[in-house]
């Protein structure tokens, strides 16, 4: 029998800063990146970032969450994923005076930073520097193009797998990641 798995089982404190994996929150298992704030200059507090719905709004948006809030402190790491964002026309004319809400993407000269929901405002936001796993307070500096649609995909030898997809739809539940 052959076993093709897209990750390994690892302890969260195995995990790196900007990596994409699976964990049981709740009752349920949902995608997470795992994330850093560095507080004072000196001090790192790791979060996570998760794709679940919120009991208030049963979007899947991007949340924050402490990782110690965590009851499982097991994971399931995917190998390789890549965050793709999709620019378009909309996006390059968006009024100035947009500001993004949780989920949106922040294409900037310097990085790409996901908004990431950190509160139970809906206004609160941080900025996640997808490429680091770094969250920061402040929005990122101009000149940025907002970005309405993307994806964190698998790149297989038969065609690529959305693991994450936004606006549309939940995310991939781990069950059906592997069986596929």
């Amino acid at each position: 029998m052959n076993v093709d798995l897209i990750g390994k089982p690892a302890f969260l404190t195995d995990i790196k800063y900007g990596d994409l994996f699976y964990t049981q929150i709740g009752e349920r298992i949902y995608p997470c990146i795992k994330t850093f704030m560095v507080k004072n200059d000196t001090e790192i507090i790791d979060y996570v970032v998760s794709f679940m719905p919120s009991e208030r709004d049963r979007s899947q948006l991007p949340r924050l969450l402490e990782e110690r809030s965590l009851t499982a402190k097991t994971a399931y790491r995917v190998s390789g994923p890549v965050f793709r964002s999709l620019i378009t026309e909309s996006a390059l004319l968006m009024d100035v005076e947009y500001w993004p809400k949780p989920g949106i993407v922040i294409e900037s000269s310097d990085a790409t930073y996901l908004t990431v929901k950190a509160g139970p405002m809906p206004h609160k936001l941080m900025y996640l520097n997808v490429s680091t796993g770094e969250l920061l307070a402040a929005p990122p500096k101009a000149p940025f193009v907002f970005v309405m649609e993307w994806k964190i995909i698998l790149q297989q030898a038969g065609g690529d797998q959305t693991l994450i997809r936004f606006p549309m739809g939940s995310p991939t539940l781990l069950k059906k990641t592997a069986a596929q």
